[in-house]
C-alpha cells in the first residue's frame, strides 16, 4: 500500500511540474508578445544597481517612444530636477542633457560618455522593455534546453500589495569564461554580441578600468550568459515585466520596477523637444 502512494505521489509530483513548466513557457511567449506591442509609454523607473561593490538607487519619470527611440526622463533622485532628451537621428545622436547643478549649462553628450555612465548599468538605448526582451529571445535561441530547463513559474505572488506572475529563470551554469578580443570591439559591443550587460564584464576584469579599454588579441573574462539568475513579476493584464530581479555570482545585480505604467498612450511630438512647456532646457 505504501509503495502505490509511493508511486501515486510521483505521478502527481511529475503532473505538477509539466503543468508548472508549460505555464513558465507560456508565460515567457505572452511577455515577449507583449515587450514586441510596447510602442510608447511614461512610466516611473526605480532601479537598484550594484556598482563596485555599493547600491545605487534611482527614481526617474520617463516619456519612451520605441520606434524611432525617443526618451525624456526627468530625475527624481539622485540629482533632483536633472533633465534628458534624446531623439535616435537627431542632434547627432547625443543627449541633451541638463544637470541642474555646476556648469549649470545644457550638454550635449554621448551616450556612451563616462559621465552619461556614471552609477548606470546601462546606455540610454538599453531604456525600457526591449533590451530584456531581445535578451530573453538570444537566449531561447542560443541555450534552448539549458534555458527551458532554468525555467519556472513561481505563481501568483504578492509585490507591495499587488498580485503578480513570477517567473524564474535560475541558470546553475553561470560562469565566467575566456574571450579573445576581435579588432574594433568594446565592452559595449562584445556585450551586444553575447547579451551580456558590459558593466558585469567590466566589474570583473580588474585590469580593464573603462569600456573602451582593451585591445584585439587579449583575453578577457566575459559571462556565458545574462545573469545567473532572473526574477519577473508580470503585470496580470498586460504580462510586461513590470518588476525584473536580476542576480550573479555575487547576489543581488539590479533591481527594476516600471510603476505607475501608462502604456502605449499618445505622447504629442512636442514632448520631445526641449522647448516644451514642462521642461527647463
Amino acid at each position: 500500500m505504501r509503495k502505490i502512494s509511493l508511486i501515486i505521489a510521483f505521478i502527481l509530483l511529475s503532473i505538477t511540474s509539466a503543468m508548472q513548466a508549460q505555464t513558465a513557457t507560456s508565460l515567457i511567449s505572452q511577455m515577449l508578445d507583449a515587450i514586441h506591442n510596447f510602442k510608447s509609454g511614461r512610466y516611473i523607473l526605480n532601479k537598484i544597481e550594484r556598482m563596485d561593490g555599493k547600491m545605487y538607487t534611482a527614481e526617474m519619470i520617463i516619456k519612451l517612444q520605441t520606434n524611432p527611440l525617443k526618451v525624456y526622463s526627468y530625475n527624481v533622485n539622485p540629482d533632483p530636477g536633472a533633465e534628458a532628451l534624446f531623439l535616435y537621428g537627431s542632434n547627432n545622436n547625443d543627449i541633451l542633457v541638463r544637470p541642474n547643478k555646476f556648469p549649470y549649462v545644457n550638454l550635449n553628450l554621448s551616450p556612451f560618455n563616462s559621465l552619461v555612465r556614471k552609477n548606470h548599468h546601462h546606455t540610454i538605448y538599453e531604456i525600457g522593455f526591449g533590451y530584456i526582451g531581445a535578451i530573453i529571445s538570444y537566449n531561447i535561441l542560443n541555450r534552448k534546453e539549458d534555458f527551458y530547463a532554468g525555467l519556472t513559474y513561481d505563481g501568483e505572488v504578492d509585490w507591495k500589495g499587488k498580485k503578480y506572475f513570477k517567473i524564474t529563470i535560475d541558470n546553475k551554469d553561470f560562469a565566467f569564461i575566456d574571450y579573445k578580443v576581435e579588432k574594433g570591439e568594446n565592452l559595449y559591443t562584445i556585450g551586444k554580441k553575447f547579451m551580456v550587460a558590459d558593466y558585469m564584464i567590466l566589474s570583473n576584469n580588474k585590469n580593464i578600468s573603462d569600456y573602451d579599454d582593451i585591445k584585439a588579441g587579449q583575453t578577457i573574462k566575459i559571462p556565458n550568459c545574462f545573469a545567473k539568475k532572473i526574477e519577473f513579476y508580470l503585470d496580470k493584464d498586460t504580462y510586461l515585466p513590470v518588476i525584473e530581479v536580476i542576480y550573479d555570482h555575487k547576489g543581488l545585480f539590479a533591481q527594476y520596477e516600471f510603476n505607475s505604467l501608462l502604456l502605449n498612450v499618445v505622447i504629442k511630438p512636442e514632448e520631445f523637444t526641449p522647448k516644451y512647456k514642462d521642461y527647463k532646457f
